[in-house]
Formats: C-alpha cells, structure tokens, sequence
C-alpha cells in the first residue's frame, strides 16, 4: 500500500517594503465539508508593527455533507 503524501501550497506575502514571506497551507477539511489549504501566519514584522493572521483557500464545488 502507497502512502498518499500531504498537499501544500504555499503563498508568498510581499510586503509594501518588498520583503517577502513564505507560507505553507497544508491541506484541511473544513466545517462545511469543503476541501481545502489553511494555515495561521506567523508573525511578520512591517514598519515596527507585529502582523499575523490567517489564509483559507477552499474548493468552490459543491459542498461535500459532513458526517454527523
């Protein structure tokens, strides 16, 4: 048997200063169901300000039923 590896995409955030940050989303199953990349920006210094936040990318199809 074949293990299946992980997906990740990764972004790049370009700061206004032209710095640029690389982050990698892995792959997540959402609430909804929906298929997807998440992840929680680490802390990224700008002009003396401390920046994070977070990025979803998901599937526009149809919604897949959640199991409850």
């Amino acid at each position: 048997m074949s293990e299946e590896k992980p997906k990740i995409v990764v972004v790049t955030i370009r700061m206004p200063d032209g710095k640029e940050h690389e982050v990698p989303l892995p792959a997540k199953t959402f609430s909804s169901g929906r298929k997807g990349f998440y992840s929680q920006i680490p802390p990224i210094v700008y002009d003396g300000e401390i920046y994070g936040g977070q990025i979803q990318i998901w599937s526009k199809n149809k919604t897949v039923e959640k199991n409850e």
